[in-house]
């Protein structure tokens, strides 16, 4: 266990990058005279005003008061988009939210997303401090503040939702989970995903089940008809994203047997592209899954920051084969990264470096379509998707056959020492 002063020494580089973030900011304010503009320094395409993706649910608040539909009607919003989250938001106006309260709403957020990453990560080696300061000075992370996107909301809840039942006891472990899952998905609807880690429990597969069931029963009632208007709503750019589509876009433009056609005119095509990229992930890492613990830590389904690096991995595959998510979705890819920088701090192997940095690669997002930047995306995609199915798969052969799996692992552990 840390010290207090290791604890602190450990959130340093967390910090050190914050303060970076800040007196940059501060000193583009200084020399362009307000802060939309300070934000371009960081390569961060600002709108004016601040906030835009706050602004969606504050101006569609608005809208919904002078008795319009912010799901049909445009000439609310600031940049004359549709409303396109899950209406539950809407309610906020019972807080007296309105468009008046854009910039404070943000800035809770903002602080909110600084404050997790000084919880979050701990860095005690060279390597994983850069990794943790580039992290929380990453491109998606900045984009996700300077936008006021409600991830960041998303996000933490996750965090410190995790971390709280973490602390409860064991009989309350699981209808607490399961009522994080079903709150965070009718607020975001891709949560879902994270009843994943439900797998491997007693009667893991059941309860997964019920613990999605429940959660996209919840998002019915509360969303209604509204549920593929927002889904429509929703803009899917191959622009400032990541995901199958601008990834298979990007590859029909330099490989002659794939055709852009293809991923242009058929809306689905990306999508099962990557479902068959991500069965052949898993298939080969199930082949060589002796060796992949040279290459990647083991994923803790039983503690908090094991199951926050599950959950990002799911909402990560997940968003990909749905094909393509803004770059401040790769936000939650932290808990990930945190995992491989408490990897790197145990200082027995650098086995999750080259990962990490990877992860750090994509993160760092383009302004526009790359063929390199798309190349990095799907090599975490393949990555992801073998490190979350092997597990996934792992653990359900456990809790179904533990005397056999022991059996196994009992094996294996003669066989290393014969060697």
């Amino acid at each position: 266990m840390l010290k207090p002063g290791g604890a602190l020494r450990s959130r340093m580089p967390a910090l050190a990058g914050i303060i970076t973030i800040l007196t940059v900011l501060s000193i583009g304010t200084y020399i362009r005279g307000n802060l939309a503009d300070a934000w371009r320094l960081l390569r961060v395409p600002s709108l004016k005003p601040l906030f835009a993706d706050t602004r969606t649910i504050t101006h569609s608040i608005d809208c919904l008061l002078a008795g319009q539909d912010p799901y049909t009607v445009r000439s609310c919003d600031p940049w004359h988009r549709l409303y396109n989250y899950p209406p539950i938001w809407l309610a906020a106006r019972y807080l007296g939210v309105t468009s008046r309260t854009s910039n404070l709403i943000g800035t809770v957020q903002a602080l909110l997303m600084a404050s997790v990453c000084i919880f979050l990560f701990r860095a005690k080696t060279w390597p994983s401090a850069w990794i943790t300061f580039f992290a929380v000075t990453s491109w998606s992370v900045l984009f996700a503040v300077e936008r006021g996107n409600t991830d960041q909301l998303i996000f933490s809840l996750l965090i410190f939702g995790l971390f709280l039942i973490d602390r409860q006891r064991p009989p309350l472990r699981s209808p607490l989970l399961g009522l994080l899952i079903g709150v965070l998905t009718v607020l975001k609807v891709y949560p879902v995903v994270v009843s994943v880690l439900f797998v491997g429990r007693r009667n893991g597969v059941i309860k997964t089940l019920l613990a999605a069931g429940f959660s996209l029963t919840a998002l019915l009632l509360t969303s209604g008809h509204r549920l593929l208007t927002l889904l429509s709503n929703t803009p899917e750019d191959s622009e400032i994203s990541f995901g199958a589509y601008p990834f298979f876009l990007a590859m029909s433009r330099r490989i002659p047997l794939l055709s852009s056609a293809t991923f242009l005119n058929h809306p689905h095509a990306a999508s099962i592209g990557a479902l068959i990229i991500a069965v052949l992930s898993i298939g080969a890492a199930s082949i060589y899954g002796d060796r992949l613990d040279r290459f990647l830590p083991k994923l803790d389904f039983d503690h908090a920051r094991g199951r926050l690096a599950v959950s990002g991995l799911a909402i990560f595959c997940f968003v990909f084969v749905l094909g393509a998510s803004y770059d401040y979705r790769l936000i939650f890819l932290l808990g990930v990264l945190a995992l491989l920088v408490d990897d790197m701090y145990a200082g027995t192997s650098r086995r999750s470096l080259y990962v990490a940095v990877l992860i750090l690669l994509l993160m760092e997002g383009q302004l526009y379509l790359s063929f390199s930047h798309e190349i990095i995306d799907g090599l975490v995609f393949i990555i992801s998707s073998a490190w979350l199915g092997t597990s996934l798969i792992h653990r359900m052969i456990r809790s179904e056959h533990p005397p056999l799996f022991q059996s196994e692992m009992s094996q294996v552990e003669i066989t290393k020492s014969g060697d």
